[in-house]
């Protein structure tokens, strides 16, 4: 039976996605059709790159063309500068793939898969259940609820990865019921906020496994033991086997030096991309090292200064990830403390 697998991206996310894609190809042995709906500025030869890495695995590719006037309107939050509005192109799916379609799994392109889809595709989901998602770790807590306006009772949800009752969608028009609240709202994380308000009392949850955060590799067992007492053991089985690894927040697998990034670097070196330089350290980190380095010195140079700062990050997250993990809690405590983050 096909599985069906959507990717939302413009040309900045053509190679995470296309090593996203790889790594799907190489773990899920059964039949998949990928549906990339894609801005205008995805390039020909991205797509004759993502098409020929597919096909040579035995997989489809469908390309949607997305008119970007369809999500005009739509609240871009400028302190998470690596989510662009394609990101909002999710709300169309049930509109831009074929009708025969009923199912799909939504992925983020910043994540590997790491075992067979197949059964996270299995998930049973009832003709009122809009989509099966996993838990969040870093946005579910009481200040988020309150800044969205949901109930504590209610799970808060990670929608990098999500399983997407078609039929549930198109009957009662969810995609414009979405598209129009976020166009209403300025929520903090954009989409996945909207998802969270409108539909998060009928989600049904799934095993962390399927969409294990970064964030759950970095955090000390006691902190988990804390926050997430009562899915401890679930995490805990997640961080050992998980299916899908996410990269969530500013450190992705394309930057230098980003934790737990060896097996996305493995995909990399397997695909079309494998010659794409890795970039530096995300922008906004840079900035906080260095003026922290700035208002303790009076040097002319502040590069020479942060610079020590910067590659002590990068060889903490090479080797000591959790001690980066607070290292970077740290500088960013401190750069907001002292307003570091605007730009100069």
């Amino acid at each position: 039976m096909m599985i069906h697998v959507a990717f939302c991206l413009d040309q900045s996310y053509v190679m995470p996605c296309g090593v996203a894609m790889n790594s799907i190809c190489a773990n899920t042995p059964d039949p998949v059709c990928f549906h990339a709906l894609i801005s205008s500025n995805v390039t020909d030869e991205a797509r004759q790159q993502m098409e020929s890495m597919v096909v040579s695995h035995g997989k489809t590719i469908e390309f949607h063309v997305i008119d970007s006037s369809n999500v005009d309107g739509t609240y871009s939050n400028a302190d998470i500068g690596y989510i662009s509005k394609s990101t909002y192109y999710r709300f169309l799916i049930p509109d831009v793939l074929p009708a025969d379609v009923s199912k799909v799994i939504y992925l983020d392109g910043d994540l590997i898969t790491l075992d067979s889809l197949r059964p996270l595709w299995d998930t049973e989901l009832g003709p009122e259940e809009p989509a099966a998602i996993v838990g969040d770790w870093g946005a579910d807590d009481v200040r988020h609820h309150n800044a969205i306006g949901i109930p504590m009772s209610q799970p808060y949800y990670n929608c990098g990865v999500m399983v997407l009752n078609l039929d549930c969608w198109r009957k009662e028009g969810l995609g414009a019921i979405c598209l129009k609240h976020a166009q209403e709202h300025d929520y903090p994380y954009m989409d996945q906020d909207v998802m969270n308000v409108l539909l998060g009392s009928r989600i049904k949850r799934l095993h962390f496994k399927y969409n294990c955060l970064i964030l759950l590799l970095t955090t000390p067992e006691e902190e988990l033991r804390l926050e997430k007492d009562k899915y401890f053991d679930e995490i805990h089985e997640a961080c050992k086997h998980p299916v899908i690894l996410h990269f969530v927040g500013d450190r992705k697998p394309w930057h230098e030096g980003c934790p737990f990034s060896s097996e996305w670097l493995e995909y990399k070196a397997a695909s079309p991309w494998k010659d794409v330089p890795l970039q530096q350290m995300p922008y906004t980190l840079w900035l906080a090292v260095k003026y922290l380095a700035r208002r303790d010195s009076d040097v002319q140079d502040i590069d020479s200064v942060a610079a020590p700062m910067v590659a002590l990050a990068v060889r903490l997250a090479q080797r000591h990830p959790r001690a980066f993990s607070l290292f970077r809690k740290v500088v960013w405590t401190l750069a907001k403390k002292y307003h570091l983050l605007e730009k100069q």
